[in-house]
């Protein structure tokens, strides 16, 4: 398909950005962004490594990354790459497991290629447009539908509890583990049933997207629209999204209010 990205290289780019952060993680003061977030020395030490490695090995692609507002335009053709160095930097600063580093290379604002490491879980997931979706070497496939039960699982966004947006009547479980890219993961590889997004960014969502798409799922707005990158290129998603098996997220339209 003409995608020309050696998944190994990527991967070992990620291992050594995996303990890049590992070197900080357990001992970081965070500092506060203008957008109320969090940023630490680790955030900024694995986007230097990376986006010089991408500077080396593809020169002409553009890059947009979650810190420092930095955006490349490309010197030719259309291909970005996303860069979210640390992905759950808050659960990062507070030691908790699930966090990691999220890639993905767009071509015309379409995720053709996708990766993200999580150092602690030594999780390693990869999607290639039109070849699957992977963790380490097996294919990764969204839980099949079924009627939502006490055991069912959406994954969400940790301030779900401060807006009217899921149903009581919801009969299952409801976790928040740090990472946005890391539910959408756990959603390809059917480790839940949904996976529930705030207004997040490009880099939050790129990698999860094609995850979701290579493994037999789907990301989509609550309100039914559909999830374009393009729109994420300047500013956040305009709305809350949902991604998991296309019915599932059906049962779950009755539930979730899409204010």
């Amino acid at each position: 398909m003409g995608i020309m990205v050696c998944v190994a290289d990527v991967m070992n780019l990620l291992n050594v950005a995996a303990a890049t952060a590992m070197d900080y993680f357990g001992g970081v003061t965070p500092r506060w962004k203008e957008s109320m977030t969090y940023v630490t020395d680790a955030d900024l030490a694995v986007q230097h490594l990376i986006v010089e490695w991408l500077n080396q090995h593809y020169p002409d692609d553009g890059i947009v990354a979650e810190e420092e507002d930095l955006k490349k335009e490309p010197a030719t053709g259309s291909r970005y790459w996303s860069i979210d160095p640390i992905d759950g930097t808050a659960a990062f600063v507070s030691g908790l497991p699930v966090w990691g580093t999220g890639l993905a290379l767009l071509e015309d604002c379409e995720p053709i290629a996708a990766f993200f490491s999580a150092p602690v879980t030594r999780d390693q997931y990869w999607a290639l447009k039109g070849e699957g979706a992977y963790r380490g070497e097996q294919r990764l496939s969204v839980r099949p539908t079924s009627p939502l039960d006490r055991e069912s699982v959406l994954l969400s966004y940790s301030k779900l509890h401060r807006q009217k947006v899921l149903s009581p009547n919801y009969p299952g479980k409801v976790r928040s583990l740090g990472s946005t890219i890391a539910h959408l993961c756990y959603a390809a590889a059917g480790n839940c049933d949904a996976t529930l997004l705030a207004r997040v960014s490009l880099w939050d969502v790129a990698p999860g997207l094609l995850m979701l798409r290579e493994s037999g799922g789907e990301l989509r707005y609550v309100n039914g629209d559909q999830v374009s990158l393009k729109d994420m290129l300047t500013c956040r998603a305009p709305a809350l999204m949902i991604g998991g098996h296309s019915e599932t997220i059906r049962r779950f339209d009755a539930l979730l209010s899409a204010d």
